[in-house]
């Protein structure tokens, strides 16, 4: 998607994570004054989007980062920038939300003329859901931000089934669910600008609650999707591989052929970069590819960081069945392990 200029970039993250209106039908104010709330939230947003100058005092070329390292597309001032205009959202959406715990908010010029355009020009008949929300047990910003007015309504499955494909999705969540996965809702992610992140986590591998993120420390199976406006694909999701590879490159002869093929076009190749023995003074540690052979040709298989290569922005029907059928391998052999130190110490 392009953009006139950066700051409608930015503003574009927080129409996207806008889900549709849904309600909470047995909270202490009334639907319309829900939605009275819902529509406010939903201009100030556009308004950010089409007239940016009400936030910022000057205007930024469009630009984002093409790739997951920041660092390598040698423009640190880009990230500054897009934040100051997030910072100016995200500092009015706070000053709201005080306001409506009772607290003393002095706002600026600049946030005057904002509420005048949404045709707030004084706050003695602002929406009830308003103070409902910032008041409410335990109340917070992400929720009072993006409307999510029922605690039990899962917003992140509509906001990411509409962002990345709405019926492969939906196939592939279903599935999880059917086999006892459980979602969670990550409010402001580390390592990342997103503000609402959805996981799904297979909670047999680990009684953690997930932190985010597909990349680092994976204590379960399932799926992680984030939206970082600062990416030129801002939407991504990954699949959640528990303890890295190489659990599963040693059972890949037991895999069947649809999941080699997927491990196989996902898992980088060694190339020798020779990350996993930098550490090694000896320079006799062998490095950490393992050998796997699949229709009658080998490959030599990095087992480290593999969110980088199991990740996607988009899905389609395809590849929920890939996801399906590798969840279903890693769980098996989780089970099969378990099974196995059960047998152990029955022995015992």
């Amino acid at each position: 998607m392009s953009f006139e200029n950066l700051e409608q970039r930015i503003a574009q993250g927080y129409i996207d994570l806008l889900p549709p209106f849904v309600p909470d039908d047995h909270g202490s104010v009334s639907v319309g004054e829900q939605q009275r709330f819902y529509i406010l939230i939903k201009k100030l947003y556009q308004l950010a989007f089409d007239e940016p100058l009400l936030f910022v005092a000057s205007l930024h070329e469009d630009d984002a980062y093409p790739g997951f390292i920041k660092s390598s597309y040698g423009k640190p001032e880009l990230q500054v920038n897009m934040r100051k205009f997030s910072k100016t959202i995200d500092m009015l959406l706070q000053n709201m939300f005080l306001m409506g715990q009772g607290s003393q908010v002095k706002w600026n010029k600049r946030q005057k003329a904002i509420f005048s355009k949404l045709g707030i020009n004084d706050f003695a008949n602002i929406p009830e859901a308003w103070l409902w929300l910032s008041t409410r047990p335990d109340s917070n910003l992400t929720e009072f931000s993006f409307c999510l007015f029922n605690k039990e309504y899962p917003y992140t499955s509509d906001i990411y089934a509409y962002l990345l494909g709405e019926e492969a999705f939906r196939k592939l969540e279903n599935r999880m669910i059917g086999q006892g996965y459980r979602r969670f809702d990550i409010y402001n992610i580390t390592a990342s600008d997103c503000k609402l992140s959805l996981n799904y986590a297979n909670p047999m591998w680990s009684k953690d609650r997930p932190t985010g993120g597909f990349e680092y420390k994976i204590r379960y199976t399932g799926i992680s999707a984030r939206y970082d406006s600062c990416f030129q694909n801002p939407v991504v999701f990954g699949l959640c591989i528990p303890n890295g590879l190489k659990t599963y490159l040693k059972a890949f002869d037991s895999a069947n052929t649809h999941i080699k093929n997927f491990i196989i076009e996902h898992t980088k190749k060694c190339d020798g970069c020779k990350y996993c023995v930098q550490t090694d003074q000896t320079g006799t540690r062998p490095l950490a590819k393992m050998k796997v052979v699949h229709n009658g040709e080998a490959y030599h298989l990095c087992p480290y960081f593999p969110g980088y290569g199991y990740r996607w922005h988009s899905i389609n029907d395809e590849l929920a069945e890939q996801l399906i059928e590798m969840l279903a391998f890693m769980d098996k052999l989780y089970n099969h392990s378990d099974s196995q130190h059960e047998n152990l110490m029955d022995n015992d």
